[in-house]
């Protein structure tokens, strides 16, 4: 899934959760993120949700810091 935040500039999930799992913080806007990118037209890889999944499963371990 890509995400495009203005005209000239794109970002994918793989990108974000990348970021997510360098940083071990995860944003309100990564929510929202993960959130639209499950609603898209397009729909995820099976990689893609995996990946998510790991991620909520970070989350819910207390591994990842929520900043907003």
């Amino acid at each position: 899934m890509i995400a495009y935040i203005n005209p000239t500039n794109t970002i994918t999930i793989r990108q974000v959760i990348k970021r997510i799992l360098n940083t071990g913080r995860i944003t309100h806007a990564d929510e929202k993120f993960f959130l639209k990118a499950m609603v898209a037209e397009e729909p995820l890889t099976n990689e893609e949700m995996e990946q998510v999944s790991h991620i909520l499963d970070r989350l819910q371990m207390g591994l990842l810091k929520v900043e907003p």
